[in-house]
């Protein structure tokens, strides 16, 4: 699975692509980082394993390469990124299948759609933003509680956060609040 990476900038997608194509490898990096993690769940999701999913994640990237140039309104940017991930995630699961497909039935498309998917994705990536904006140990904590993969044992973070295990679960908490006050002051509500 692709590490997870907090967004280094707070850019547009419009902003990160005109700097991609004046050459800039940060941006290139950063668009890259902000979008790896959800090119990966559509591909995992669409029923891939661990490393096909990676492949997927890859060829849409040099997909992205490619037409980056001719994409004509880069502030709708992740949703053709959403519709390529499932493109190429199809794609790659037909190669992949030995017998051809049953055409006496139609599979069930369970996936959200791409604007449920797209406030999704915006949604996680203010929650980010939100965690950056902690301080240093509640975002040590909170990321490995919850963003690590595997989670480290509660040994190992109070070890590395240089508290009791006994403290570990009245920190996240109180961590988990200020998290929350954060998110509300960037806008994201519950449903």
């Amino acid at each position: 699975m692709p590490r997870i990476v907090s967004r280094t900038t707070d850019q547009s997608d419009a902003a990160l692509i005109d700097r991609c194509l004046a050459g800039d490898q940060e941006a290139w990096t950063e668009l890259v980082n902000r979008y790896s993690r959800l090119v990966y769940s559509i591909a995992f999701k669409s029923g891939l394993d661990e490393d096909n999913a990676a492949d997927v994640v890859q060829n849409v990237f040099t997909i992205v390469l490619r037409r980056l140039e001719s994409l004509q309104d880069t502030d709708r940017f992740s949703a053709w990124l959403i519709t390529t991930s499932h493109r190429e995630s199809w794609r790659y699961k037909k190669q992949m299948r030995e017998q051809p497909l049953d055409d006496t039935f139609d599979p069930v498309d369970d996936e959200p759609t791409a604007p449920q998917q797209v406030i999704a994705w915006e949604q996680a990536s203010l929650v980010h933003r939100a965690l950056d904006r902690l301080g240093d140990r509640c975002q040590r904590l909170l990321r490995m509680l919850f963003l690590e993969d595997p989670r480290p044992a509660y040994e190992d973070i109070a070890a590395d956060l240089g508290i009791a295990i006994g403290s570990i679960g009245p920190t996240r908490g109180r961590c988990l609040k200020q998290l929350r006050g954060h998110i509300g002051d960037l806008g994201v509500t519950r449903p």
